[in-house]
């Protein structure tokens, strides 16, 4: 396995795993190692909500726009405030490009308007996530969809996911696979078509394709075993049920009368028996009573436990 990269802190100088401690950047100034080098934890501590001067303090530390419209949208999200404005800062034109200076600390009079499409990013697309997520789910996110993208977008992949896993059969890891890679890139082209860039969105729309074809994800490619869940004839549905519920204990038992030339072949048999003892003749009823009583205590051997603890079935 590949060995994660770590990084150092310049604030705790404590040595992290850099993908999940560290918060990505655009800056210049950091292109080389595209992370800000102050860790979560230690920019946590920096930050206080009540007092917006540490949060434009930490911004000019790193040169990052400040925009109110943008902060409050992140304030209006289930994730960290903080990382939620560092996850637009990093994927919106609007903000990534600029630096501090360019900061805009007041709402536009006329910021109520709808703006025109090609100008459309992802904070006018407001977004209702019902999924609650906290650092260590979106780790576990990471992990699941690759490490890259906006933290924002692994929940987006996460919602896809989960609409769309009831309709697959996913009889393989790798199915599973082609399915996830398939919601990444369907998100990544509706996201890119909210913000007008439509050559971007027509290459993720190409990649949904060809994932989708790969792991027989088309209704197309499905057969009719796939589309009714694997039953497609009224035998496949018995031996569902059977493989669910043994299904030889719920039927008729034949305890009045025997049920096949085998069983008549031992009655006579028993009874010719009795009568060279001089005993009277058995009924077929008692002779599957013993049948009943062996079964017993060959299930009683199985489950190591005595006879008095079955439980006497009614006679039928």
């Amino acid at each position: 396995m590949t060995k994660k990269q770590t990084l150092t802190c310049v604030t705790c100088a404590v040595e992290k795993e850099k993908n999940s401690n560290f918060y990505n950047t655009a800056n210049k100034m950091y292109e080389k190692i595209g992370k800000l080098p102050i860790c979560k934890a230690c920019l946590k501590k920096m930050i206080d909500y009540d007092d917006m001067d540490t949060i434009y303090s930490v911004l000019q530390q790193f040169d990052i726009m400040f925009d109110i419209e943008h902060w409050e949208s992140a304030m209006a999200s289930k994730m960290d405030t903080f990382g939620r404005y560092m996850s637009m800062a990093n994927s919106l034109p609007n903000l990534k490009d600029k630096g501090f200076k360019d900061s805009v600390f007041e709402k536009k009079k006329d910021s109520h308007m709808k703006p025109k499409t090609n100008d459309i990013d992802l904070d006018y697309q407001p977004i209702s996530y019902s999924i609650d997520i906290s650092d260590e789910e979106l780790e576990s996110l990471k992990e699941k969809y690759g490490d890259g993208y906006p933290d924002d977008e692994y929940i987006l992949f996460e919602k896809k996911f989960r609409k769309l896993k009831p309709s697959f059969q996913l009889p393989t890891t790798m199915h599973e696979e082609y399915l996830r890679e398939y919601c990444v890139n369907k998100v990544k082209e509706t996201l890119a078509k909210a913000k007008g860039e439509f050559k971007e969105a027509k290459e993720w729309a190409a990649m949904a394709k060809e994932s989708a074809e790969a792991g027989k994800l088309k209704p197309s490619q499905m057969s009719k075993a796939d589309l009714s869940k694997g039953l497609d004839g009224f035998g496949q549905l018995s031996r569902m049920v059977e493989q669910h519920r043994d299904i030889i204990p719920l039927l008729p038992k034949f305890v009045q009368q025997p049920k096949d030339k085998v069983d008549i072949t031992l009655w006579l048999y028993v009874n010719y028996i009795r009568d060279l003892e001089g005993l009277p003749e058995a009924e077929y009823k008692d002779i599957y009573q013993f049948y009943d009583e062996r079964r017993k205590d060959y299930e009683a051997q199985e489950l190591d436990v005595t006879p008095e603890m079955q439980v006497d079935e009614e006679d039928e």
